[in-house]
């Protein structure tokens, strides 16, 4: 059965005009059956490592009202998107610059507005992404954990969308409810797989080995693993000092794994990206 058409059009339209810009531009969605599978913390080193391969990076945080991007970065943003929202800034005045050079717009936590967000007001926000100057290579969203409108509307715009889970098994089963309810939308984008805080590379490969069999035979589609991130407990503390894991320990096993999930990703062709809709014009905007 047909998605609702204004749904579905808009999602495929922005994806064929993106497949024709000169310059890629990856819209990729990160996003998560579950909480407490490192997904933020893995968003905002991918975008680091990406960055230092010298992409340009923005990340849009997209956990609406209960956002955290700027802690992990160390910083503390004065307008997010609720202001965007209500008319009383731009996006260029609400956009940063870390450290790292990885650019991000916060989603403000405990946003009331951002909380109650309907499909329209995203809509409208996506519609403000135009106000952006300067050039990007990379869109990251990071989504809240789960399954909801505003979620599914930002995976279908995506050329791309990276799920990321454990090898724990509600994190999987969960992870595959995501891509189930994904795949049943026609025009779904190509799904990505980053298996985290892994215990070994045995447990990790068993893991996504098993998860790509579980889609294939049931969902009848696959589903390109990125690799895997084995658990650090200094990954945790890195948190707490508000440094990412790649500029605090650039040289460990795990900034080693996420910048080999981060070159997998950069060089995927992406699917065709989705027309008259608010990210349609954004990427238009780009190419100038």
């Amino acid at each position: 059965m047909r998605q609702n058409p204004s749904f579905y059009d808009q999602a495929q339209n922005l994806r064929e005009q993106v497949s024709r810009f000169e310059r890629q531009l990856k819209l990729i969605t990160v996003t998560s059956g579950k909480g407490g599978v490192g997904k933020t913390s893995l968003t905002v080193n991918l975008a680091i490592a990406l960055q230092q391969m010298g992409h340009s990076v923005l990340v849009v945080d997209a956990d609406f009202g209960l956002a955290n991007i700027d802690v992990m970065l160390g910083l503390q943003s004065t307008h997010n998107l609720s202001h965007l929202l209500r008319g009383q800034r731009t996006l260029s005045e609400i956009t940063q610059r870390s450290a790292s050079g990885v650019q991000f717009i916060s989603g403000g936590s405990g946003v009331f507005d951002l909380l109650n967000m309907g499909g329209a007001q995203l809509d409208a926000l996506l519609d403000g992404l135009m106000d952006l100057e300067d050039e990007i290579d990379i869109i990251l969203f990071d989504t809240g954990a789960g399954i909801n409108d505003n979620i599914l509307r930002l995976i279908m715009a995506s050329s791309e969308t990276v799920v990321v889970t454990t090898p724990e098994p509600t994190a999987i089963l969960d992870a595959y409810a995501l891509v189930k309810t994904v795949s049943r939308r026609e025009g779904a984008p190509p799904i990505r797989l980053v298996m985290n805080k892994a215990e070994s590379k045995k447990e990790a490969d068993n893991a996504i080995i098993g998860f790509q069999g579980i889609i294939r035979k049931y969902l009848h589609r696959d589903v390109e693993s990125l690799g895997y991130v084995l658990f650090d407990a200094e990954v945790g503390r890195s948190i707490k000092r508000q440094t990412p894991i790649l500029l605090s320990h650039p040289g460990g096993l795990t900034a080693r794994c996420i910048q080999e999930a981060a070159r997998h990703l950069a060089i995927l062709e992406t699917g065709p990206v989705a027309p008259q809709s608010p990210l349609g014009r954004l990427f238009a905007r780009f190419k100038r």
